[in-house]
């Protein structure tokens, strides 16, 4: 999931940037901030369904074995489904990946959320996309000086549907 923020001209010193469509246009060049998040929304209804199908067929494949002595299968079954349901817990309560791209005042900044961050000059920058198959697409912001490589945290439709807006600001930052 993302968000495009905007700090104004007025207040750039402001720690929350606004939204972009609340800052008035005033004709000048907005610094545009592009937030994105990993997507950590609720099991949907279907995936609680698969969840439970998963659970029975554990139960089911279980049954058999153990009428016929051998009670390490459904030993299996049991850490298996335990295991499953601790990886979904440990995944529901870490902290979902963050990046932030801003392109204002003729520079790139990049800041993610292990801690490192990029600031690299926009003049020289341009997206390159490359994707080895339909399903697979990475976003790079490239220079002389170096590259930034963006919405790793993105879902594919998020990744296409942001490469055009980054453009966009990319020319509006280098001034083209």
């Amino acid at each position: 999931m993302y968000e495009l923020l905007c700090r104004s001209s007025e207040r750039p010193w402001a720690p929350q940037p606004e939204k972009l469509v609340a800052v008035p246009d005033r004709g000048a060049s907005k610094p545009l901030i592009l937030h994105m998040q990993e997507n950590r929304s609720r099991l949907s209804q279907d995936a609680r369904v698969c969840f439970s199908v998963i659970g029975l067929l554990f139960m089911v494949t279980s049954i058999g074995p153990a009428l016929h002595g051998h009670w390490l299968v459904p030993a299996f079954s049991i850490l298996a489904m335990a295991g499953l349901t601790f990886a979904l817990d440990r995944h529901v309560k870490s902290m979902p990946a963050q990046e932030t791209l801003e392109l204002a005042d003729g520079r790139v900044r990049h800041s993610d959320s292990s801690g490192r961050q990029i600031e690299l000059p926009a003049f020289w920058m341009r997206l390159a996309a490359e994707g080895r198959s339909p399903s697979d697409l990475r976003l790079f912001l490239r220079g002389r000086d170096g590259s930034i490589e963006f919405g790793r945290c993105l879902s594919l439709d998020e990744r296409r549907a942001v490469a055009p807006l980054v453009a966009a600001a990319l020319a509006q930052a280098r001034g083209c």
